[in-house]
């Protein structure tokens, strides 16, 4: 089996010690995911990430993974499933975060992958592969913070972040996408209220895991 997870930071294995140092392959939750399931594992992470925004502040148009996503699953096809863990940075205040809205922007993602193909087949022609939501869990409290150093970045994202597993959870009985709510697996560092440390790493990488073994 093929799998690609398209994610963030918190996939790319950004670190909540505030180096940017990449965690290495041994911690970070796909890689501990793939060791598990024994599958071929596509690493598309890239910190920063959104779902559906151009980021002035992070490299414009690059951070958009609607976007990317195109040319990330043709270029890396042939595909059986594709992991989707976003939604973490469109808590951000210049992007007036909403659960709903930020659920309604991955059923856009979901959309074009399932109009683009990349699974088992002809390069053009071939369906599209399987896809699954994994729910980013919320910020931590830190967020809400004052007295954090990036609080007005994040200003009003952790109410955000709380709300869009119950709407993606809607989403998913909707549009038939297994979603599996990383919230309830894991949680932020306490100091730094946006990443997980290498423990909730493993942790959500042996219960995803776990959860795609039983067929979600």
């Amino acid at each position: 089996m093929r799998v690609m997870v398209f994610g963030d930071s918190n996939s790319w294995g950004t670190p909540p010690d505030g180096t940017g140092l990449r965690m290495g392959a041994d911690v970070r939750w796909p890689q501990v995911m793939a060791a598990r399931l024994g599958c071929t594992l596509v690493e598309e992470a890239l910190p920063g990430r959104t779902t559906v925004h151009d980021d002035p502040d992070m490299l414009g148009p690059a951070m958009n993974g609607l976007r990317h996503l195109p040319v990330a699953l043709l270029s890396n096809a042939p595909l059986d499933l594709v992991l989707i863990m976003l939604g973490t940075n469109d808590c951000k205040a210049r992007f007036d975060p909403d659960a709903a809205k930020i659920a309604a922007n991955l059923g856009r993602l979901v959309e074009t992958l399932r109009a683009t193909g990349a699974g088992r087949g002809p390069w053009s022609e071939a369906p599209a592969p399987g896809v699954a939501l994994i729910t980013p869990m919320p910020l931590g409290p830190r967020a809400d913070d004052p007295a954090w150093a990036r609080h007005d970045e994040w200003r009003g994202g952790r109410a955000a972040s709380k709300g869009l597993a119950d709407a993606l959870a809607a989403f998913g009985r909707r549009e038939d996408v297994p979603v599996l709510d990383a919230g309830t697996i894991v949680r932020t560092s306490d100091d730094d209220p946006i990443h997980m440390d290498p423990a909730a790493h493993r942790a959500l990488g042996a219960a995803c895991a776990d959860w795609l073994e039983k067929g979600p």
